[in-house]
């Protein structure tokens, strides 16, 4: 098959490499409804990770539970923090963190891992990460359960400001869509990308408030507030500790999906007849 031919193939209308400056959109737009492929297909990526397993995803809820229990004893104590608060905190940050670094990890390689169906069937580019996304998601499921034996525990006092969390992580989710559709693309044409986002996924896990308290430190509400990991882990973490996500980090959020999208969109249009040869 000549170059030209390929071209064709993938420049189909609807298909992957859309022309034209809508083509990024479109692209959005056609992944979207298609919800019932990338659902089953995330369900079926959870179904063969775990097959033949006793457990399946509850062993990540029981390695959530040692690593939580083991860190809130020893950061309780490093920062001078009652354990009955200071678990709580920590275990809500690591369950939101846990999604938002492992999706933005896993997007680095969503075109590569699915290459073969790339260059085989036209479908939008943008259902390769929302399928990963759903898989995440189903895993952040096996987690957030645990806010139930820790509420128990702790005697906390939730209330109904708890399903703010549920708006909070639906945005959660619509920012790590784009944020997994600009990585993956990048990460696609330039693979060391992969092991920057992991480096820095590493090192944003320490500069963001998550196992340190911003009460514990000097200025650290100015370093959290600069911080846009954590205004989306506020809007799942303070709901689900009885309180509530400040103004600011709705906004902040709000503005990261609005620009974010226009990124998402502008990257697809920009690589959609380019990301085929880059696999």
């Amino acid at each position: 098959m000549t170059q030209h031919a390929v071209r064709d193939e993938f420049a189909a209308p609807g298909s992957n490499a859309g022309a034209g400056s809508n083509s990024g959109v479109r692209d959005l737009y056609d992944g979207l409804t298609n919800w019932q492929l990338w659902s089953m297909l995330g369900w079926n990526d959870i179904h063969q990770r775990y097959r033949r397993s006793a457990l399946g995803p509850f062993w990540i809820t029981i390695s959530m539970v040692i690593f939580i229990v083991l860190l809130g004893f020893i950061y309780s104590r490093l920062f001078h923090q009652d354990l009955a608060v200071y678990l709580p905190y920590i275990a809500m940050g690591l369950i939101a963190w846990g999604f938002i670094s492992g999706t933005t990890v896993e997007a680095c390689g969503i075109f590569v891992e699915n290459a073969g169906i790339i260059r085989q069937i036209r479908l939008p580019y943008s259902i390769y990460a929302m399928r990963m996304i759903w898989r995440g998601f189903i895993v952040f499921l096996h987690t957030v359960i645990l806010i139930i034996p820790i509420a128990i525990f702790f005697h906390m006092d939730i209330g109904l400001n708890s399903l703010l969390a549920i708006p909070g992580m639906f945005l959660v989710v619509l920012n790590q869509i784009w944020v997994s559709i600009v990585v993956g693309i990048f990460s696609t044409r330039f693979r060391d990308i992969a092991q920057l986002v992991g480096t820095a996924i590493q090192i944003l896990m320490f500069a963001t408030p998550i196992m340190w308290p911003i009460s514990a430190l000097s200025n650290a509400q100015f370093i959290a507030d600069i911080n846009p990991f954590y205004h989306l882990i506020q809007l799942v973490r303070a709901p689900l500790l009885g309180g509530t996500a400040e103004p600011l980090s709705w906004i902040v959020v709000l503005a990261m999906c609005v620009v974010g999208y226009g990124l998402a969109a502008l990257a697809l249009s920009r690589a959609s007849r380019r990301l085929v040869y880059w696999l």
